[in-house]
């Protein structure tokens, strides 16, 4: 029997510079993006949903037919009359790193939950086997929905959901930092899988390294966790053991957009795969560094099959 996992959070349209004056239109978001590889990345079946809200607009219908074309069901996309997705812009400079620009304060992803309660499908979560959200998740979200969301995590936990959370910290979707860090900290005591990044730590926790990220969640209650510092590779912890893992090398960034979210999916995937921690990050960090040679956040198939066809989850394993 395949695996069930809920993916809640925000796409938006991702407009990207393709030369000066001149941008491609796709669609992304954290959450999707890691729903993206995870989806493509597993060697089993499973079956991802993306929990999220739209519009009744032309690009609202196109980015659910871009969900679809990834295979990622779209029963939990729920539609609104008066809001559209948001939308970002990326920029990148000669060495890959990203700025961004923003329109997204009428997103119709922040509706989610009142569309979902308005149409009693709360219920249409019970029983999934993951539930993965992130910080932008919980920044989106009204201060009453976002207590809702803890509300609906704890009762998908009792019964038996695991859970994952990712902060994916953006100080300029919060009111401070306390704020971020009070909303964090509730997530973590609920999360079964931490996969945060050093960098939001150092900001909001005062941390100096990944081994005291590390020591901060396992404080916190959580069994296994992921901690991404980028080129200097990762630390983890499961059942009471430490490890660590090297970035993968990459020959040229080109733009690191999507870079947390695909190892995010690469190791769920693994895992799912009954890959052991120490062994799924590899994996996902070898998928990091592939998505980082390219443009964008969702390197397209055509490319993405030609390191498929040299890369599995199972093949890290030892």
């Amino acid at each position: 029997m395949s695996k069930r996992i809920v993916i809640m959070g925000e796409c938006m349209v991702e407009l990207f510079q393709l030369v000066e004056n001149v941008y491609h239109q796709a669609f992304a978001g954290d959450v999707f993006n890691t729903a993206v590889y995870l989806k493509r990345c597993c060697e089993q079946p499973v079956e991802v949903q993306f929990f999220t809200a739209v519009g009744t607009d032309l690009i609202s219908d196109k980015l659910v037919r871009a969900v679809e074309r990834e295979k990622i069901d779209t029963s939990l996309i729920f539609r609104t009359k008066t809001a559209r997705p948001g939308l970002y812009m990326i920029n990148t400079d000669a060495f890959g790193e990203r700025s961004f620009v923003y329109w997204r304060d009428t997103s119709a992803a922040k509706q989610v939950l009142q569309l979902a309660a308005a149409q009693h499908a709360y219920e249409q979560l019970a029983g999934a086997d993951m539930f993965f959200f992130s910080g932008i998740t919980l920044a989106i979200l009204s201060e009453q929905d976002r207590e809702d969301l803890f509300a609906l995590v704890s009762r998908l936990k009792a019964a038996g959901s695991q859970i994952i959370f990712d902060p994916n910290y953006r100080p300029a979707l919060w009111p401070n930092a306390d704020a971020a860090k009070t909303a964090f900290i509730r997530a973590y005591q609920l999360a079964d899988v931490a996969m945060p990044g050093l960098d939001d730590h150092k900001v909001l926790f005062d941390a100096e390294s990944t081994e005291q990220v590390v020591a901060q969640l396992v404080a916190l209650g959580v069994g296994e966790i992921i901690v991404k510092n980028g080129k200097d590779g990762i630390s983890g912890r499961y059942q009471g053991e430490e490890f660590t893992a090297l970035a993968h090398p990459v020959k040229k960034v080109v733009d690191t957009t999507a870079a947390g979210d695909s190892f995010n999916g690469g190791y769920l995937a693994a895992r799912l795969g009954g890959i052991a921690p120490q062994y799924a990050v590899k994996f996902a960090a070898r998928l990091a560094g592939f998505v980082v040679e390219h443009t964008g956040a969702i390197v397209a198939k055509e490319q993405f099959n030609g390191f498929w066809t040299k890369n599995r989850p199972s093949q890290f394993q030892k």
